[in-house]
């Protein structure tokens, strides 16, 4: 099993772990507003958009967990822990070494924005490796999720129509050659 803690402050712990289905589960209801509309986009709900991960070809899944602790009487113990965010990569069913990379989330990851940015790069090149490009469809309204995969070193490409409502989303785009 895959596990990467990062030490926050004295009181919390982010985990990145191979995620299991109770994970999707976990997360399925607090999706921050743009994912929640990407994936209503799709026809599909949260929590289905979340399992079919487990199911797509050569797919890699991790969850980002926040783990929690207090002080009582002088010890540091547990309190809770959440997962905060999913991300992946599977094979493209269509093109040989293209992976399709996702991400989805809480509005609490934004709560660890700074780490995140440090440590994301590094996620992105981890699941970057059995593909020479990584490529998925961002939708037009997820400016704060553009700016991100821009800064992260995907090209945003042409928008293209999309989805159960013929919405507007933007293809994204990484190769291994150009970073």
């Amino acid at each position: 099993m895959l596990e990467t803690s990062y030490i926050i402050d004295k009181f919390t712990i982010i985990n990145v772990v191979n995620a299991e289905p109770m994970d999707a589960l976990s997360l399925s209801n607090r999706l921050r507003k743009h994912d929640l509309l990407e994936v209503e986009s799709m026809g599909k709900t949260p929590l289905q958009s979340l399992m079919s991960a487990f199911e797509l070809i050569d797919s890699e899944v991790y969850s980002i967990i926040e783990m929690k602790f207090k002080e009582e009487e002088g010890n540091v113990i547990f309190k809770e822990s959440k997962v905060i965010a999913m991300f992946g990569v599977n094979k493209c069913p269509h093109l040989s070494n293209y992976g399709v990379a996702w991400m989805l989330s809480s509005c609490d990851l934004e709560k660890y924005s700074k780490p995140f940015l440090r440590y994301c790069r590094k996620w992105i090149q981890k699941i970057q490796q059995k593909y020479e490009v990584l490529y998925n469809l961002v939708h037009c309204q997820n400016a704060q999720g553009i700016r991100w995969l821009q800064w992260c070193g995907f090209d945003i490409k042409t928008s293209k129509t999309y989805g159960v409502n013929g919405e507007d989303f933007y293809l994204f785009i990484r190769e291994k050659s150009n970073v």
